[in-house]
């Protein structure tokens, strides 16, 4: 096997932990609330940032089994962010790819609900994960919470609605807030799970930050000839730079990732490869969060 099927086979076989242990956690069968938060849960996705927290641990030297829980927890806050992007009073979105958006399928009222429910289950996930120490439980808390607040998820999702951007800056500061907090969330749990150093972890923080901005950059470029009147008058980088200049952009970000990794030292820079993986075959009508 070479060493590309290799990691093909390793990230296969990582996803079918993860959406077991979640089947395990949130099962399809039970009453409507848990089967509102399978269902947030099982929507089609590539489970990236909980691979990065599988991946980030594994390659400071810990086992799947040790970090899948806190991997869970941060699938979940995800799952969580995207039932509430997809509300009326939102984002106004009846679908998520392809599939029935949670309060479509269960209601307004048991969305919120599932929303709610799966916060507090991720937290509750890492404060009982009783085999890591708890200092490390309360730093990873304490990231994962942070990466929801107004710093994060909350604070990137009144941006798009309530403060439209129009400058390169205020809209890398956006996709930020969306997609990278999260990501660096990631990484920051699976460092903390694995006994990162001080220079793993603030290479770590910085790969991830250049990596959300990737993804939303290569989320751009896909969606650029789809039409979506929701979104008429949304700065994008297409708009901005042009499709060759976001092109651009997701490269020379994706590059600055990899450059974060190898100033980590050895142990994290065969992350960059995963990275080419998970990125590299993501669908084109994949959304970005």
């Amino acid at each position: 096997m070479d060493a590309v099927a290799a990691r093909k086979a390793r990230v296969a076989a990582l996803m079918a932990q993860l959406d077991a242990r979640l089947d395990t956690l949130c099962p399809p069968l039970g009453g409507r609330l848990t089967a509102a938060m399978h269902h947030a849960l099982s929507t089609p996705g590539k489970r990236l940032r909980p691979l990065l927290l599988l991946l980030t641990a594994a390659q400071l030297g810990e086992s799947a089994e040790t970090a899948l829980d806190a991997a869970c927890a941060v699938e979940m806050v995800h799952a969580a962010s995207l039932v509430l992007d997809d509300l009326p009073c939102m984002d106004d979105a009846a679908e998520r790819r392809g599939q029935p958006s949670t309060h479509a399928r269960f209601g307004e009222d048991v969305a919120v609900l599932t929303s709610i429910a799966l916060l507090n289950l991720a937290y509750s996930l890492l404060v009982r994960a009783n085999h890591l120490p708890a200092t490390a439980r309360l730093a990873m808390v304490e990231a994962l919470s942070g990466a929801v607040g107004l710093e994060g998820l909350v604070a990137g999702q009144a941006l798009d609605l309530h403060e439209p951007v129009a400058s390169l800056a205020d809209l890398r500061e956006a996709h930020h807030r969306k997609t990278g907090v999260l990501f660096m969330a990631a990484v920051t749990l699976g460092g903390l799970i694995g006994g990162a150093n001080a220079t793993e972890h603030l290479a770590l923080e910085r790969f991830a930050a250049e990596l959300g901005l990737a993804f939303q950059a290569r989320d751009d470029v896909s969606d650029a000839g789809e039409v979506d009147s929701s979104g008429a008058g949304r700065a994008t980088l297409i708009s901005l730079l042009g499709h060759d200049g976001a092109v651009r952009e997701a490269d020379g970000r994706l590059t600055a990732a990899k450059r974060a990794l190898a100033s980590g030292g050895a142990r994290l820079e065969p992350l960059g490869a995963y990275v080419d993986l998970l990125l590299g075959e993501r669908r084109v009508t994949e959304a970005a969060s």
